[in-house]
């Protein structure tokens, strides 16, 4: 730990499984990634709370000096093994782009950069918020390993990043998925707020129950001031209502039957 002192990670930061979304409840922020990042298992995934062995010296190179940044994670992606991606809020809102190249996209815009540094290849992505907070997304991969697209993965999710950004939609502390094409239900339910007052976050995980499998539909993260009632709109399904704590023990199952 003691390589990793010097790099302060961002604290109430989030990340649920299943979810392509990280959420910080102290920044009111959220970032969006891909449905192949997972919660860190010890070889791969989102990590909270501890930097990748390369990632100090990455950042490093880049300027990004760990007294003026804090990492809000750091991720290996599990069907892409090959790069890594690092996200880092910077707490002083100037930045020098004159080595800096501008992508400007229809709704959003950000600065790169491009270096190569013992047999890696890095971009350093740096994201302007609206009221001029600085985000930097840094990704980097073994030059034998760097795809012929270039860096279509990370372009995709720093460009959706800025419009989030930029556009100031609001932070969520939810998610939601829809599968269905038929009319939607309108539902309000109970929450189980006798799970939150023992517990300071707990994570609610909704499942559709298909005949041979499930998939995610909604998750949100609860505090004890949430309101005892939840109310949204779902497809006509069955449900699993999963409730989690944040070291992703289950606390509760409750199943939902929703009829159209």
């Amino acid at each position: 730990m003691a390589s990793c002192r010097n790099y302060p990670f961002a604290k109430n930061g989030h990340f649920i499984d299943g979810v392509d979304e990280y959420f910080n409840l102290t920044w009111q922020s959220n970032v969006w990634l891909y449905m192949d990042y997972l919660p860190y298992n010890g070889d791969y995934g989102v990590r909270l709370d501890s930097l990748y062995p390369k990632d100090r010296h990455i950042f490093q190179l880049l300027g990004l000096k760990g007294r003026a940044v804090q990492v809000l994670f750091t991720a290996k992606p599990k069907n892409r093994l090959n790069y890594h991606l690092a996200v880092l809020r910077h707490r002083r809102k100037g930045f020098d782009y004159s080595h800096y190249e501008k992508f400007q996209g229809k709704d959003a815009y950000y600065y790169y950069r491009d270096f190569e540094h013992d047999f890696l290849v890095v971009r350093h992505v740096v994201i302007p918020s609206k009221d001029n907070r600085l985000t930097s997304m840094v990704y980097y991969v073994d030059k034998d390993k760097h795809m012929g697209d270039g860096f279509k993965m990370l372009n995709y999710l720093a460009e959706i990043n800025a419009q989030e950004l930029q556009l100031d939609e609001g932070f969520r502390n939810f998610w939601q998925i829809t599968d269905c094409h038929e009319d939607k239900v309108d539902l309000t339910f109970k929450i189980r707020q006798e799970l939150t007052k023992k517990e300071k976050i707990v994570y609610l995980q909704m499942y559709t129950l298909y005949e041979n499998s499930r998939g995610i539909s909604y998750a949100k993260i609860l505090t004890r001031k949430d309101p005892d009632s939840l109310s949204l709109a779902l497809c006509p399904n069955i449900y699993a209502l999963e409730y989690r704590n944040g070291r992703d023990q289950l606390l509760h199952t409750d199943t939902l039957y929703l009829a159209e």
